[in-house]
């Protein structure tokens, strides 16, 4: 992944840039009812749907629900939810299918990989054995962040420290300039004075 400006302060990450495949036909569906998959959802047989045909997934279209179990999440999302890497989405098999679209904030941009949520929670299970082993990987990796930020902000914290100390010995080290007073006259002594606000009298006589 290369890292794009947003321009908001943060960087994205954003997909890579890969020849998008030329399209291809879709199967034709499968008329032979003892051959038909079984909707996982319903359990009816069914010769073609949508979800089987571009991800694999046993749904027939009237089970298919875009907004809840069947959502679609970008490939970032995927592997920064589920803490997934690339080798988890490409390489594991078998590989996770998607759809390509273009980004519809920057167009710019290449085309954003779309995956299937619920097969991306199936492969973190595989990946991480329980939902209880990622939900312990994640607060762990939570309080790792939490760690560094504090390190960091204890790190610029004593910078700053240093640097007002710095400041302050270099005043004290500069030569002070005495600012004198109104003299005064000492008729016993016959000799003028004058005091500093630092502490310094100065005596002297007038010819």
């Amino acid at each position: 992944m290369r890292p794009v400006d947003s321009g908001g302060g943060f960087l994205l990450e954003a997909e890579e840039d890969v020849a998008t495949p030329a399209p291809r036909a879709p199967p034709a569906p499968i008329v032979h009812r003892p051959d038909q998959p079984r909707c996982l959802h319903c359990g009816s047989p069914f010769p073609q749907s949508y979800l089987l045909d571009t991800f694999d997934y046993n749904a027939c279209d009237a089970c298919r629900d875009d907004e809840d179990k069947h959502e679609l999440i970008t490939r970032t999302e995927a592997k920064s939810e589920f803490l997934l890497k690339d080798c988890d989405l490409d390489a594991r098999p078998p590989p996770l299918r998607c759809v390509r679209r273009r980004n519809p904030h920057r167009a710019r941009f290449a085309e954003m990989r779309l995956y299937l949520r619920v097969q991306v929670e199936q492969r973190a299970l595989e990946v991480w054995g329980s939902e209880e082993q990622l939900r312990r990987e994640r607060e762990e990796r939570d309080r790792r962040r939490e760690r560094a930020a504090d390190t960091a902000a204890r790190r610029r914290l004593r910078a700053l420290r240093m640097d007002v100390r710095s400041s302050l010995f270099d005043r004290t080290r500069a030569a002070h300039e005495h600012v004198y007073g109104p003299e005064t006259y000492d008729p016993d002594e016959d000799v003028y004075r004058r005091r500093c606000e630092c502490g310094h009298v100065q005596s002297y006589e007038k010819m």
